[in-house]
């Protein structure tokens, strides 16, 4: 099946929550066709920014979801209870002083970050990335950070499809 990619780039500030931000959404009357996100990635772009301490840490969470309002916050981000959400990342790094513009870089050593993703979700109706900051320093600068998304089109019977919309979407179990 033909593969695409989506890219794009967000801005967080540092020690802040972020949106939950649509980059995808499919309007066809066509109930047959669905995309499988098959990998995903997040890095920094935005590395040199005035953070106001000596050194420390930083965590950049990610997150996928089908549908938006879902708990982005810190401890809510990564719970694979939410339907919602079906693709999980995070990317960890140091924050280093280099006087006049401090600077951060991976702690793995890499540049971007995989996500974690659901095999049994499909993308029917619309895609949303969100992400939060948690860092050590005493400011928070706004920072851009990029992602890609490799998305494959798969077919689905329209039972299929609609039971991938009703899976995604909000809904009030309790």
């Amino acid at each position: 099946m033909p593969q695409f990619s989506l890219r794009g780039k967000l801005t967080q500030a540092d020690n802040a929550l972020g949106k939950v931000i649509r980059i995808f959404d499919y309007v066809s009357p066509d109930r047959t066709r669905a995309w499988k996100v098959v990998r995903a990635y997040a890095w920094p772009i935005t590395i040199r920014a005035d953070t106001g301490s000596d050194e420390g840490k930083i965590v950049q969470q990610f997150a996928l979801g089908t549908d938006d309002g879902w708990d982005s916050k810190w401890n809510g981000i990564y719970d694979p209870t939410e339907n919602r959400t079906f693709g999980w990342a995070g990317w960890n790094g140091f924050v280093r002083n280099n006087g006049s513009d401090d600077f951060i870089s991976s702690e793995s050593g890499n540049l971007a970050t995989e996500f974690i993703i659901d095999p049994d979700t499909y993308v029917v109706k619309e895609l949303w990335i969100a992400m939060s900051s948690t860092t050590e320093s005493a400011t928070s600068p706004e920072r851009e950070w990029g992602y890609m998304v490799i998305l494959e089109e798969v077919k689905v019977s329209s039972a299929q499809s609609i039971f991938q919309q009703i899976k995604g979407m909000a809904q009030n179990i309790d």
